[in-house]
């Protein structure tokens, strides 16, 4: 849980008119606001402008006292799936935090297999997914995973059933199986279509010889899962939520709900469920489902109150069942 101790740091940190990030010194100025003031009430703020974190630079988010001391920034890029891709930017004891620490620790608990071979399949690039397993896998003494590169912007800009979406996944299976066909992999990391198609590919044997599968960069639904589950019956299952501005939360639990995630645990990054209409939204009770809103506290980059358009039900710990408003139509894609 982000404390009001730490909010009011990296508030103060990034409204400081002397060394501070320019658009939040822009900000606070503009609505006449204190970072005590936020801090006790943060949805005093507002909501997130989505459009400046696309078209202003950068360093308009990043406090010039950090820019100063030359720490080195780890850069990123959102996927683009709902507009221009947003560029953030983590140090690398933030990135760790975000999208390392937890999954290590919640492998760790469940016993899925870490220091083995993995093969990713997904996007390189500018996106956080692919930095964030080699990440994960130096901090165990891992070998570097597999790896086939799969450009999820090209892949939605190609039309839907067309011969060159058919030929571009056909180019990216293909590699995926020349890797599993010479080389031992133990664990398959990728989105869940990528994987139901690898369980459709590969014969029975092959697919017991999977100790773990972990998924990312799409929602999926508990029948779904649960077949994936039942292809893959001696792995060690973990679903990934989260994105490139914030970090990753780490499946808890799952069962006919849906996936859960124990959002509550972390202390840089805070997520609601905001129910009700546009222009009245609250907080949700537990049970209830509502619109999931991020905010991040990192010295790097602050983000308050950014509405996502994904659906959650709030649990005691966190929320289950992640969705975009339309899953169905979502989930027609690779990425």
């Amino acid at each position: 849980m982000v404390t009001r101790e730490t909010r009011l740091r990296i508030l103060r940190l990034h409204a400081d008119p002397a060394g501070g990030a320019p658009y939040w010194i822009e900000t606070f100025q503009r609505l006449g606001l204190t970072p005590e003031q936020v801090a006790d009430t943060p949805p005093a703020a507002g909501f997130m402008d989505a459009k400046a974190l696309r078209l202003r630079p950068i360093e308009d988010f990043i406090p010039r006292r950090l820019l100063d001391r030359g720490v080195r920034l780890i850069t990123s890029e959102t996927s683009g799936m709902t507009g221009k891709p947003i560029v953030t930017v983590f140090t690398e004891a933030e990135f760790k935090a975000g999208f390392v620490d937890g999954f290590v620790a919640r492998a760790a608990q469940v016993c899925f297999p870490l220091r083995a071979n993995w093969l990713w399949a997904g996007p390189s690039g500018p996106h956080a997914i692919g930095k964030a397993i080699r990440e994960i896998l130096h901090s165990v003494g891992g070998l570097d995973p597999f790896s086939v590169d799969f450009d999820p912007r090209w892949f939605r800009k190609l039309p839907e059933e067309s011969m060159a979406r058919e030929r571009y996944l056909a180019h990216v299976l293909a590699q995926i199986m020349d890797v599993l066909d010479t080389q031992r992999v133990d664990v398959l990391f990728s989105t869940p279509p990528v994987i139901r198609l690898l369980a459709e590919r590969l014969p029975p044997g092959r697919r017991d010889a999977i100790r773990g599968v972990h998924y990312g960069g799409m929602s999926i639904g508990p029948d779904e899962y649960a077949g994936l589950k039942a292809a893959f019956p001696k792995a060690v299952h973990l679903h990934g939520y989260g994105n490139s501005m914030f970090g990753m939360f780490t499946e808890s639990e799952s069962g006919l709900g849906g996936i859960e995630y124990a959002t509550s645990a972390s202390d840089r990054v805070q997520l609601d469920l905001l129910a009700g209409d546009e222009d009245a939204l609250r907080p949700c009770a537990i049970g209830e489902l509502g619109r999931v809103m991020l905010s991040r506290f990192d010295e790097s980059m602050m983000i308050l109150n950014h509405l996502e358009r994904d659906l959650a039900t709030r649990t005691p710990d966190g929320i289950r069942d992640p969705h975009p408003p339309h899953p169905d139509v979502n989930r027609k894609t690779i990425y």
